[in-house]
């Protein structure tokens, strides 16, 4: 008959009841393997404990033998966590009643808002339309796109890939013995609910705090927008290779493919970077936006204005009548910059950046058809620090003007007018330079403006 031994050290209290100033050990090993069941029956004894097993998964489990056991000289809490807790056991001890289960309900919480984030970043700036704009249901429409269209889409469903990832979490920890429930998610409150065993739910809460510690980082990204008027010397545009910052230490050349540069923090100079590009013709400001972005989300920012245009619209009615009306459409024209900054565990900033910029072609419009545009872009993947700064260049366009000029009064005569008058043609060229600098807002500190690309304001005595 197998044999448990269990020696009871120290001072016993005056109640018999408790076990709280005892101290326990228990050897098995071999021939000497016993039960958990039994374990806890000799314990219940001793010390005057109720227990109550919660589940029949529990009961069963604690029915198989432990094969290899040592302790010596452990407190009562110490003697349930090796042997319940280290089995995947779930445990209270509250005064004198002790509840056993294998399995439990746990909730979790997550924050982030209920949205579904998706669309397409147009580089073309082209737009899709479609001419269904009967009120009759069974009549259809024709669907009209442009033809030159260059597009990044996205498609983030937060809810959707977290679902997925806690299942493949409970397949990988699975018993034979217990069918995990469908998690339930409470999108609303940012409630997750979901029963598992002991290795699950640690596995899930292990997963969930770490995601929640990477959701709520944030990155403030300092834009710069400037174009550079190309005098006739330079039309070929800004040579990087020459683009070098005074430092303390010397002139340290900094160059990279396409006029795409990476600044550290303390050495990036705005005065000299704007010095440098006014050695190639006009410098202008363009733009000079600040966006924050949770990690890994897409920041987007556009500077241009919107071209609307005519075409002719058609829908067939129920009698398979085809029916023309004029319709109106648009069109973005300008530029596009397109940023995801993702945050590693050390800080540093892996940036996804896709500059675009479009242009018309043609300021006639072609009937039925949309306004024709040229577009150019950029996409770059670049690492860098808090508060490094990155520079983009690279980006050239065209532009074409026309002048009438000619005698007074003569020049506005029809037929006569070409005798007094000419059309004069000029063609411009401009580099557009992109001026990004990312900074990861630290919520739990104080951070002040200035450092993160914010100017002060004077007070009111110095206006």
């Amino acid at each position: 008959m197998k044999k448990i031994i269990l020696l009871l050290l120290g001072i016993y209290l005056t109640f018999a009841h408790t076990c709280n100033n005892k101290l326990f050990s228990l050897s098995t090993e071999g021939e000497n393997s016993i039960k958990l069941q039994d374990i806890i029956s000799d314990l219940s004894d001793t010390c005057h404990l109720n227990v109550i097993i919660k589940d029949n998964i529990a009961k069963a489990k604690l029915n198989e033998n432990l094969k290899y056991i040592k302790l010596r000289n452990v407190s009562l809490d110490e003697f349930l966590k090796y042997i319940l807790g280290n089995n995947g056991f779930f445990y209270t001890l509250n005064n004198d009643l002790l509840t056993i289960s294998y399995i439990k309900t746990k909730n979790f919480k997550i924050d982030y808002v209920n949205n579904v984030i998706s669309g397409s970043t147009d580089f073309s700036a082209s737009i899709s339309y479609n001419d269904n704009t009967s009120s009759d249901s069974n009549s259809t429409g024709t669907s009209n796109s442009s033809s030159n269209t260059l597009k990044s889409t996205f498609n983030f469903d937060f809810w959707k890939e977290f679902s997925t990832n806690i299942n493949n979490l409970l397949s990988s920890q699975k018993n034979g013995f217990f069918k995990n429930p469908i998690p339930i998610l409470d999108k609303t409150s940012g409630l997750v609910t979901i029963t598992g065993t002991k290795d699950q739910l640690n596995k899930i809460e292990e997963y969930i705090n770490e995601l929640n510690k990477r959701l709520h980082k944030e990155v403030l990204v300092d834009v710069k927008i400037y174009s550079v008027q190309l005098v006739s010397s330079n039309q070929i545009g800004v040579d990087w290779s020459k683009f070098n910052i005074q430092l303390n230490t010397g002139d340290v050349p900094l160059s990279g493919a396409i006029g795409s540069t990476i600044l550290n923090a303390h050495t990036f100079n705005l005065s000299a970077l704007l010095n440098f590009l006014a050695t190639y013709g006009q410098v202008n400001s363009i733009s000079n936006p600040k966006i924050t972005t949770l990690n890994n989300q897409k920041a987007i920012i556009t500077v241009g204005q919107t071209r609307n245009y005519l075409y002719k619209g058609t829908v067939i009615d129920k009698n398979g009548n085809v029916i023309q009306s004029d319709k109106i459409g648009s069109k973005f024209i300008g530029i596009l910059l397109d940023i995801t900054p993702e945050i590693s565990d050390n800080n540093i900033i892996m940036m996804n950046i896709n500059p675009s910029i479009s242009s018309l072609v043609d300021i006639k419009q072609k009937p039925n058809l949309p306004p024709d545009t040229t577009e150019k872009k950029l996409n770059t993947m670049i690492r860098v620090k808090d508060g490094d700064t990155i520079v983009l260049g690279g980006l050239i366009t065209d532009e074409k003007t026309f002048t009438m000029n000619g005698v007074p009064i003569l020049k506005e005569i029809p037929i006569v007018k070409y005798l007094f008058s000419y059309k004069g043609k000029k063609t411009s060229k401009e580099e557009l330079v992109f001026v990004i600098t990312p900074h990861i807002i630290d919520l739990d500190k104080k951070t002040k403006l200035e450092n993160i690309g914010f100017k002060k304001l004077p007070k009111l005595g110095d206006l």
